[in-house]
């Protein structure tokens, strides 16, 4: 038992005590490390424009080798913040939730030219980005990176036209991006290109609420031109596309495909899960893809892509879909197109490379359907459930180019099962 003035306290009222002391006295350690936009001039009430003070806290924490501290209140910004060697954080506990207001907000009220630029070793940390609604109609990005060495961390970015992007002209290598929740985005989340040194991307977030230009024609991820590019538990929902790989794009000199990692990302509500167009070497392993139409499609002369352990799923149109590729891999995965009211297939194979292996396929129509055009395809292994014919060849394809072998085929409504014998008619043609 101790003694606080004439009180007595327990020992656990003293720890709960201490523990409170102690992260006062943390976040005020760490807020007197920084230059703060206070005492330059900023005021939090989100009506006072703060670009010029803020403009000065950087210049000072840029010369004296320190960095911006913002604390808790709105902050209204009429033009571009630039950040070169020098970072902006917030509180260092402050959490990114939608629901949540406990970060330091940046009210952007220009939507002619991004809000913050990032230069060479340039970083945010722990604020909000927030567009007032009556100014997203205007299209700019919230946050554009311009050199090496970006690092993103724990941010909250809300109804912008662009989340954050790479400007497509720099090399932007080792950038770093965790921690970020993008709101109603209508144009790109997050857009990744000209990186030639292991770029990072984890636990980002693009949500739309599945409504207006987003839903239509808006992409959670864009990536174009990186090198081992590592993407990390990040998850779109309600977007044109969740992830969309391309070699080029209008108006970027820098071209080239994708060559990286995806793990444990997922999509829900998309119109098409994952989109890969061009020469890309990405392998996918777990997370669940769900989708209103597509959830993978392949084409790319050069694509070069594997999924491992995932969940693969659509509602009106085949949940993956390989128009040409060198090489598409999906093993051990669910792939569900359970819709009876839509007549397609699970998996249409229209061209390229494809081997299905050790899958589960659910299918209201045709479970497996292999197009002429093919190079070559291997389907073996597999459990493919089905209410018409579980596996479709083209009569016209040359059997040398595909093999089929040790496939259980369940029809779904007698249940009948049976495994027919390798690369014989009988299971392709079976009803």
């Amino acid at each position: 038992m101790l003694r606080f003035g004439s009180k007595k306290m327990e020992p656990g009222t003293v720890g709960m005590l201490l523990a409170f002391m102690m992260a006062v006295f943390s976040a005020n350690c760490f807020a007197q490390g920084g230059v703060s936009v206070i005492s330059h001039g900023a005021v939090g009430d989100g009506e006072y424009d703060c670009t010029e003070a803020f403009r000065a806290a950087i210049a000072k924490a840029s010369a004296e080798k320190s960095y911006v501290y913002v604390p808790r209140g709105n902050y209204a910004i009429s033009q571009t913040l630039e950040l070169d060697n020098v970072g902006i954080s917030g509180e260092p506990v402050g959490a990114w939730p939608s629901d949540v207001e406990s970060l330091p907000s940046i009210l952007l009220k220009h939507s002619d030219s991004p809000g913050f630029r990032l230069l060479a070793g340039g970083s945010l940390r722990g604020l909000d980005i927030t567009y007032r609604p009556k100014e997203k109609s205007d299209g700019n990005a919230a946050v554009l990176i311009s050199g090496i060495g970006v690092y993103i961390a724990n941010m909250r970015i809300r109804y912008t036209w662009d989340g954050i992007l790479t400007d497509g002209i720099n090399n932007v290598g080792r950038l770093n991006i965790e921690n970020v929740f993008i709101v109603a985005v209508r144009n790109v989340g997050v857009r990744v290109s000209g990186t030639w040194d292991v770029p990072r991307l984890n636990n980002i977030e693009v949500w739309n609420a599945a409504m207006g230009r987003g839903l239509e024609k808006g992409v959670g991820f864009h990536l174009l031109k990186n090198d081992l590019i590592r993407v990390t538990d990040c998850f779109a929902f309600g977007m044109g596309v969740g992830f969309l790989l391309e070699d080029k794009m209008e108006g970027s000199p820098i071209e080239g495909g994708t060559w990286g990692v995806m793990t444990g990302c997922s999509t829900d509500f998309c119109g098409t899960g994952v989109r890969v167009k061009g020469s890309h070497t990405v392998s996918v392993t777990g997370g669940t893809f769900w989708q209103h139409h597509r959830t993978l499609e392949v084409d790319g002369a050069d694509a070069r892509v594997r999924f491992t352990g995932a969940e693969i799923k659509s509602n009106g149109a085949p949940a993956i879909v390989v128009n040409d590729a060198d090489h598409v891999v999906v093993t051990g995965c669910t792939i569900r197109r359970e819709m009876e009211n839509h007549d397609v297939p699970a998996v249409v194979l229209r061209g390229g490379s494809t081997t299905l292996s050790a899958n589960h396929i659910i299918s209201g129509a045709t479970g497996v359907a292999v197009y002429s055009g093919v190079r070559s395809a291997v389907i073996g292994n597999n459990t493919i459930s089905s209410r018409k014919i579980p596996l479709w060849v083209d009569e016209t394809l040359s059997r040398s180019r595909v093999s089929i072998c040790g496939n259980l085929l369940l029809d779904s409504e007698s249940g009948e099962a049976f495994v027919p014998e390798c690369c014989s008619e009988k299971e392709t043609d079976k009803e």
